[in-house]
């Protein structure tokens, strides 16, 4: 799993550097993506991730399914 994350954060980082050159690609949604993968267990994980449920619960879902960001309680 650590190995996946990895890889993930790695094709992020490439595609937020590529997003960053042209002007079709948004390349500050894979920076964050990749920011997401490399430090998944600190507070501004989470707190990206539960702001950005409400909008994209799907990715929210695989993205805490990877391990990313702490779980919540109910």
């Amino acid at each position: 799993m650590v190995i996946l994350r990895i890889t993930l954060g790695i094709i992020f980082l490439i595609l937020g550097v590529i997003g960053s050159l042209l002007p079709v690609l948004q390349g500050w949604i894979f920076f964050l993506l990749a920011f997401l993968t490399f430090f998944p267990k600190t507070r501004s994980a989470e707190k990206i991730l539960s702001k950005a449920e409400g909008k994209m619960p799907r990715l929210v879902g695989w993205l805490r399914r990877l391990g990313i960001g702490r779980h919540h309680a109910l």
